[in-house]
């Protein structure tokens, strides 16, 4: 054949493939959950769009939003056909369904989280594919995230950033595939060496919907309940040193609105009594966890801490009569009659634990003023 019509034949030949094994699928999927984010919104989707990996599409999943954020990514989607928008029906009150929806309806290899008012680094995907195609991983699990120093929402590239972790003890210099022994993982995990902020991670589709990993209907620290899961069950899970996430501080996120505190009281023990329900149903499937109940309370102990040092602040706001009113309507779905006796231990926990941290605070002025003394007696 004439080299005049080999082009024409070539092309022939990819859309009769096409039609045979369907369209090609995109490598990543990056689902981004929306409500109310008009002011950040335009920046982050183009975030995803400008990736230096090109096959990839963008799940925009808007949770009724009131202001003009749905109308900015329709009027995106009409120049890049890359971006999929849905809608719910329904405002859910949180990133939970949203996120469950883009799962649901996503086609890549992989799965990516990013917030609707952060933003992912040029080359983030193809950074973390690549790690994962090398590695056949489950998940790939970074450690830190960019902050814009002074508060700068309008990134660019004079931007100056500072780094950021949840996470304790030594990071990793180089992609490094973890443990699976659940024993260390669960070890690793109370030591706050797997937070679990999702967003800044890479997980592979096919793992999460065979192992039926999805975001709980809670309001707060749904990412967290979410995580653990997975550190459970990723047979192949991998830490990297890459730094692809930008966290921007929206004053406006659900984390940072100030609400009432009967509002806020239900997040935060919907999220303890829910959440650890959902913890300890993945441990209960483990025969080393059933038979080592100390060794199954470490996460469980690790994350009602944490939200009981957030709750403390309400019991220096509110008189005991408020507060015994608020939580007797919180725990009685839970507890029914018995919700006064579950009010009564929560309420005394808190009392605990404020003689503890006023003794520890007492313990840290006298051992101060006492090295001080040493220094004046020059001992």
């Amino acid at each position: 054949m004439s080299t005049k019509y080999r082009p024409l034949q070539d092309k022939a030949k990819k859309i009769v493939q096409t039609a045979i094994q369907g369209p090609i699928l995109p490598m990543v999927s990056v689902i981004i959950p929306m409500y109310n984010s008009e002011r950040y919104i335009e920046s982050c989707v183009k975030s995803a769009l400008n990736q230096t990996l090109k096959n990839i599409e963008i799940i925009c999943v808007d949770d009724c939003s009131t202001d003009n954020t749905y109308n900015i990514v329709a009027e995106l989607a009409k120049q890049d056909s890359r971006i999929r928008l849905a809608k719910l029906e329904k405002n859910s009150g949180g990133a939970s369904e949203p996120r469950n929806f883009g799962m649901r309806i996503s086609r890549g290899k992989y799965i990516g989280f990013l917030d609707s008012d952060d933003l992912y680094t040029k080359t983030a995907m193809e950074e973390l594919v690549t790690i994962a195609e090398k590695f056949n991983a489950d998940v790939i699990h970074t450690e830190q995230v960019y902050f814009p120093k002074n508060g700068v929402i309008d990134v660019d590239d004079k931007t100056e950033f500072t780094t950021f972790s949840k996470e304790k003890g030594g990071f990793c210099t180089e992609p490094t595939l973890e443990t699976d022994d659940l024993v260390k993982r669960l070890q690793m995990y109370y030591k706050e060496r797997f937070f679990g902020w999702i967003h800044n991670k890479l997980f592979k589709r096919d793992y999460l919907m065979q192992n039926d990993i999805k975001f709980p209907d809670i309001k707060t620290s749904e990412d967290i309940v979410f995580y653990f899961s997975v550190v459970c069950t990723a047979k192949r899970f991998v830490r990297v040193p890459n730094i692809i996430y930008i966290y921007r501080r929206n004053p406006n996120s659900i984390t940072r609105q100030v609400v009432k505190v009967e509002k806020a009281f239900h997040t935060l023990t919907e999220m303890m009594v829910k959440g650890t329900k959902i913890m300890d149903d993945v441990m209960a499937k483990y025969p080393v966890c059933v038979n080592n109940p100390s060794l199954r309370q470490l996460p469980l102990d690790y994350i009602i801490q944490k939200h009981l040092i957030w709750t403390l602040r309400f019991y220096e706001k509110y008189t005991p009569a408020q507060l015994d009113y608020f939580l007797r309507k919180e725990f009685e779905p839970y507890c029914k009659e018995y919700a006064p006796f579950f009010s009564y231990l929560y309420s005394a926990t808190h009392m605990y634990m404020r003689r503890i941290m006023e003794k520890d605070k007492r313990i840290h002025e006298l051992e101060e003023e006492n090295k001080k003394f040493k220094q004046q007696l020059g001992i």
